[in-house]
């Protein structure tokens, strides 16, 4: 699908990067769940795969089993104070040269070692995806480097300075993205937030955000990756500009705070050649609901995919504490839709 290809089935990928994964490792036993290193980790990622069969592994990165060189950690939170007044370029380019690793250091670190583990027992089975918050999400972030009630007074009083740490700061995820390829992962997804229309005005997030992405995302594909963002926020007023970005799909949350989601009325105005994933509440449905609840939602949803490239999904990360019964009936519905639309089509 993400090829432009036809499918016999409606693809269905579970949002479980997040705590969830680790819940159901510690009640089976499975690994020490507490950690999220190596071997550890891939074991507690295959047996939600193992338990659901779902058509993705949605990864987190692992903990880092050597931390990164004190001294350059010392000299950015050093450099983090004036970085913060967004005075100079140079400022700005030495933070961003602090903050960017080689391969060989980011492969001592171990951040990835689950995937080389699950791409060598399941690569020719499943779609592999890492998910981690882009450089965006640490910009804007409360406890991030530039706050974010600074930083969205920034975006408006220092755009060239916030676009030109962004642009840099987005270039330092690139070794990452390298690391990922050569370990075999199919995907990778960026979350964005703190970006989105219910924050920043459309015209604020296309001068001084927008550009990065850009770039980022088509190196991503360059690299060999298929490039998918999570957008989080209202996405609704970005689409045009979401169309621009050279990525394979797009992860959407729940609507909230005022703001409608709609899969069908978004797969109307995304761009044919993206694909959208389904956001199917991922608290008052599959938490809070029961199966019928589930079922009747999910197949509210499945008709997005009469429109255009679907995947079916829920918005968030599965919530600690979601009945499993919930999940495997989202699963279970969308595998039988699957068969009903080819007839269907």
């Amino acid at each position: 699908m993400f090829r432009g290809q036809d499918t016999d089935f409606i693809p269905v990928a579970p949002h479980w990067w997040g705590v969830y994964k680790f819940d159901l490792a510690r009640e089976a036993g499975i690994g020490e769940a507490a950690t999220g290193e190596g071997n550890n980790l891939a074991a507690i990622d295959e047996f939600f795969y193992k338990t659901f069969h779902p058509d993705w592994f949605h990864l987190g990165a692992g903990e880092w089993k050597i931390k990164p060189d004190e001294e350059r950690e010392k000299e950015k939170s050093a450099l983090l104070p004036e970085l913060r007044k967004l005075k100079s370029r140079k400022t700005v380019d030495e933070y961003v040269a602090l903050s960017t690793l080689t391969g060989d250091e980011i492969r001592q670190t171990g951040v990835y070692n689950h995937v080389k583990i699950l791409v060598s027992k399941y690569g020719d089975m499943a779609f592999i995806a890492m998910n981690e918050g882009n450089p965006i999400c640490n910009l804007l972030d409360p406890h991030g480097i530039l706050g974010f009630e600074q930083g969205l007074i920034a975006l408006i009083e220092k755009p060239r300075l916030v676009e030109r740490l962004c642009h840099g700061l987005y270039e330092a995820r690139l070794p990452f993205m390298k690391v990922l390829a050569e370990y075999g992962c199919h995907g990778y997804i960026g979350s964005e937030t703190y970006i989105s229309a219910d924050l920043v005005s459309p015209d604020v997030y296309r001068r001084v955000v927008f550009p990065a992405q850009k770039d980022f995302y088509k190196s991503v594909r360059t690299l060999g990756l298929e490039p998918i963002i999570y957008f989080c926020g209202d996405i609704n007023p970005l689409i045009p500009f979401i169309n621009e970005l050279d990525v394979t799909a797009l992860l959407v949350e729940e609507g909230k705070k005022g703001f409608r989601l709609n899969p069908e009325e978004i797969r109307k105005q995304l761009a044919t050649h993206i694909t959208l994933f389904g956001n199917l509440d991922s608290v008052h449905t599959l938490l809070f609901g029961t199966p019928g609840d589930v079922e009747r939602e999910t197949l509210m949803q499945l008709e997005t995919a009469f429109l255009g490239r679907f995947v079916m999904a829920n918005g968030s990360p599965l919530a600690s504490g979601t009945p499993r019964e919930n999940i495997e009936t989202m699963i279970r519905t969308t595998r039988r839709f699957g068969l009903n639309s080819k007839i269907q089509r």
